[in-house]
């Protein structure tokens, strides 16, 4: 007699990451994966493999230099299949086949990609797919030319692909070497393609079809399209433009006289590349200026945007541009002494803030205790460097200030959890293990009580 093991969607989505984590790191660690033809271990491949699949971008070994063409192949599907979702590519495939999408299948895509509804879940990753093979493709060819400039052909080609689907799944693995784009800060084809793809792919599915939907044929309409745009699609353009926007000039503020970051540089090329830190902190990883120089005030800055990260339904990490504007939104709410939570002329709902601090409760404590033990695990570092990498890996960035590649044993575990956490969402990850979801609200309620705050 069959035993039928029934997964919540949490389960399945968390096992599907484990399951390629598992195989990535036995791939990883294979010796022909490596140069040397020496296998580099189980761990250094675990942390590989986690980092790709969870689409960091850290790495204890440079991503060129290390692996061989098939070890940089095994990571870039890695990178792939996590920023979309194995589960998305195993729909897509089935719809391919035209076989059946099972009730079940709809809930998974409907939790990995934080829907309110199930309906519509085939269309997504329909959706989902298109928009990913028109992007990647756009700027493998985009990237392929610029790169071409410099390189032949076949290398251009490879590198713009790599780097394509990299920076849209906001991995920031690179294959050019240990100083990642920092050759490229004042190219502005090859650091602008990049930044554009990266935006793209932290802005969420649900905004892109949106997007798409704005430029449609007759622009007479195009006003009245944008009006008519979501509330979620408005929050998230809105919030994500104000970070791109407020971290440029933050950090162009903080580190215009660096002689270690902007300092040589010219005026104009100052300002491109504060852009580009302020976009790569949205949970990319690639890097044009050294993060190890940057001032103590620029790290932390720079840990704030790393926290936040993308928006929801993306490739990106943190507790996401809703959970911010949320929260801001009850901010000014409670100034002016209302007790509704409205914005753009609608009101939000108090799960929808309790959610967010949820999520920020939960990722900031994953932050502090990654810290905590960090401190005893790497002694003689810097606070804000371990505050800087704890949070470059829980927001799933993959920007370091140098302190990656020499990271203990301990640490080295300690950041490919928080990595493997941050990708899942610790209220996700909790669901899974406890098995535990209320589908409907509490139906006892108890009596009121005023208590002293403030």
């Amino acid at each position: 007699m069959r035993a039928h093991v029934h997964l919540s969607a949490a389960q399945a989505i968390l096992l599907s990451f484990a399951a390629m984590i598992t195989v990535g790191t036995a791939l990883l660690a294979l010796p022909m994966a490596s140069r040397s033809g020496v296998s580099v271990g189980w761990l250094d491949a675990l942390f590989t493999a986690t980092s790709a699949n969870c689409v960091t971008g850290l790495v204890v070994v440079t991503t060129a230099s290390h692996w061989t063409l098939f070890g940089q192949l095994v990571i870039l599907a890695l990178i792939q299949l996590g920023g979309i979702g194995f589960i998305t590519v195993v729909t897509g495939g089935l719809i391919v086949l035209r076989r059946r999408i099972s009730l079940r299948q709809r809930l998974t895509i409907q939790t990995s990609f934080n829907q309110a509804n199930i309906g519509g879940m085939v269309k997504l990753v329909g959706r989902v797919l298109r928009y990913t093979l028109l992007i990647e493709g756009v700027g493998a060819v985009g990237l392929t030319l610029a790169f071409w400039r410099e390189y032949p052909l076949g290398r251009a080609a490879w590198y713009g692909v790599f780097h394509a689907i990299s920076a849209f799944c906001n991995a920031g693995f690179d294959v050019l070497g240990a100083n990642s784009l920092a050759p490229y800060r004042d190219d502005p084809l090859v650091t602008g393609i990049v930044m554009l793809l990266i935006v793209l792919g932290g802005l969420g599915f649900t905004v892109l079809t949106e997007l798409r939907n704005l430029v449609r044929p007759n622009p007479r309409r195009w006003g009245k399209r944008l009006r008519h745009l979501s509330l979620h699609t408005k929050l998230v353009l809105v919030t994500t433009a104000g970070l791109l926007v407020g971290g440029t000039l933050l950090f162009a503020l903080l580190e215009w006289h660096n002689p270690a970051t902007l300092g040589p540089a010219s005026a104009g090329h100052k300002w491109w590349a504060s852009a580009f830190e302020s976009v790569t902190l949205r949970t990319a990883g690639f890097f044009s200026i050294d993060q190890g120089g940057l001032s103590d005030l620029s790290k932390l800055a720079a840990s704030a945007l790393m926290f936040i990260g993308g928006s929801p339904a993306s490739t990106a990490g943190g507790i996401k541009t809703i959970s911010l504007a949320v929260m801001a939104v009850a901010v000014l709410a409670a100034i002016r002494g209302s007790n509704r939570l409205t914005v753009f002329r609608r009101q939000l709902p108090l799960a929808a803030l309790q959610k967010a601090l949820a999520i920020t409760g939960t990722l900031a404590g994953l932050v502090m205790v990654a810290v905590l033990i960090l401190h005893f695990t790497e002694p003689g570092s810097p606070a804000l460097d371990l505050l800087f990498e704890a949070t470059s890996a829980t927001g799933t960035v993959g920007l370091t200030t140098g302190l990656t590649p020499s990271l203990s044993v301990a640490g080295k575990l300690v950041i490919t959890l928080c990595m493997f956490i941050g990708r899942l969402s610790p209220l996700t990850l909790a669901v899974a293990l406890t098995g535990r979801m209320a589908a409907n609200p509490d139906l006892l309620a108890y009596p009121d009580e005023t208590i002293i705050s403030g």
